[in-house]
């Protein structure tokens, strides 16, 4: 009995130990196996890795209670043989050799099962990696294919119909079929469009004669609207039989019109193929510029009319009838004030003289510019024939005068031959009275000179305060 309870517990302590061994390794392999889960799977694997560790603890401890039950039916029976055969120190000595190579399979098969879990274990991070691995592979997915994306939709804009220009309208001018829009058209791209925008608003002021800017607007993805601002029209000049519209920057519009649709003044006298007209043609475009619509629109004919002694002459023709006469480099300054100076005339109609200062007179075939040549020969000689009748008249004043001095001073002579001191006396009065007599003729005859001089012109001052 006393071998039995020493054999039974050299089989306990052997147990303890055995089992102190496992449990040291299975720390071991659990730490070794928890931070190689840590670095690639995280805490969660770790927990599942420590669970795995302790259910084969228990394993291993089942293991043991069998192999511990096996051995006491295995002692028993080594009881019965030793009674019969052998002291106990051989049974001793073969014991312990039965037991470590039992135990020495026991850790073979301990390692292959570590073994068997280790890889297990490590079987375990690549499936937690395909799990995790799906949404980093959309994530690339999502950009590779975002760079295709948009290119695909901005090819289809090109494509599509927002990116071709659907209407242009035309805004700032009245005759909006005249106006040259090359390159812009209907069809081209709204992108070219916006890019060359500046490029195409050029092309269309130089097209346009007329045009003084353009710019181009794009709204409701590709409706055009072209706003021109153009060049003011001053009137027209006649070629041959037709008119073309004058404009205040001094381009003439290859237009050619039978008859004139504005009410704007014709521009007479410069001959556009003679570079010293065509000069002052445009001097004079330039000094009506700075007139009001008003004012334009109240002159009938701008007619040259510089000759060899001055080249610098112009005449305007007036709607309400009156005549202006000046020079080019000052007309303009001073038909300015031509609606104050007209207020003046209360209704009377003459040649206003703007050549020096501001003067009205009297309009006649000698002083209208726009008078033709007999008109104004035909006005010279009538001028000349009142001239002469009226010297004619004063010379036939001045002879009666003369017979009537001479008749006064026979009679005298006749009544007072009586005494001789009275004779001689009467002689020196009809003699000083016939000198007063014919002074007096001619003073009269000055005075009616000046009043015939005088009515024939009838100039007039304006008052320079109208201006």
């Amino acid at each position: 009995m006393m071998m039995d309870w020493e054999e039974e517990e050299r089989i306990r302590q052997e147990k303890r130990e055995r089992r102190r061994r496992l449990h040291d390794k299975l720390a071991k392999n659990g730490r070794t196996d928890v931070d190689r889960r840590q670095d690639k799977s995280g805490t969660k694997s770790n927990q599942d890795d420590l669970q795995n560790g302790v259910n084969s603890s228990h394993q291993y401890e089942d293991q043991d209670q069998a192999m511990l039950e096996k051995k006491q039916v295995a002692s028993n029976i080594n009881k019965q043989k030793s009674s019969k055969q052998k002291p106990v120190m051989k049974k001793a000595k073969q014991k312990p050799k039965w037991g470590l190579s039992k135990f020495n399979i026991k850790g073979k098969a301990n390692s292959k099962k570590q073994k068997q879990l280790v890889t297990s274990n490590q079987g375990m991070p690549p499936v937690k990696k395909i799990k995790k691995s799906g949404p980093t592979n959309w994530k690339r997915m999502v950009l590779l294919l975002l760079p295709f994306v948009i290119i695909l939709i901005v090819a289809g804009y090109y494509a599509s119909p927002l990116n071709h220009v659907d209407s242009i309208t035309v805004e700032g001018v009245e005759d909006t079929e005249s106006v040259n829009l090359y390159p812009l058209n209907e069809g081209m791209s709204v992108t070219d469009l916006k890019n060359s925008k500046g490029e195409v608003e050029q092309a269309i002021v130089n097209q346009n004669p007329s045009v003084k800017s353009a710019t181009v607007n794009v709204s409701d993805w590709n409706k055009v609207a072209v706003n021109v601002s153009a060049y003011r029209q001053l009137g027209y000049i006649q070629i041959a039989d037709f008119f073309y519209p004058l404009l205040e920057n001094n381009e003439i519009i290859d237009t050619p019109l039978p008859s004139l649709e504005k009410e704007l003044p014709l521009f007479e006298g410069y001959d556009i193929a003679n570079e010293d007209q065509r000069a002052k043609l445009t001097e004079t475009v330039k000094a009506l510029s700075s007139l009001s619509d008003d004012i334009i629109q109240k002159i009938s004919f701008v007619t040259y009319t510089g000759d060899e002694s001055n080249t610098d002459r112009i005449a305007l023709q007036m709607v309400d009838g009156n005549v202006v006469r000046g020079f080019i480099s000052s007309i303009g300054n001073r038909m300015s004030y031509y609606n104050g100076i007209a207020s003046q005339l209360d209704g009377q109609t003459g040649l206003i003289d703007m050549e020096v200062a501001i003067y009205f007179t009297e309009l006649n075939d000698g002083n209208n510019p726009y008078a033709s040549e007999e008109d104004k020969k035909a006005y010279d000689e009538s001028v000349a024939a009142e001239s002469s009748a009226a010297s004619e008249r004063a010379a036939s004043e001045s002879e009666a005068s003369e017979l009537d001095d001479s008749s006064s001073d026979s009679a005298s002579e006749s009544t007072d031959r009586s005494s001789n001191g009275s004779t001689s006396a009467s002689d020196d009065e009809s003699a000083s009275s016939g000198e007063a007599s014919q002074v007096e003729s001619t003073d009269a005859q000055a005075a009616s000179s000046n009043a015939e001089t005088d009515a024939t012109s009838g100039n007039s001052v304006v008052d320079s305060g109208s201006e």
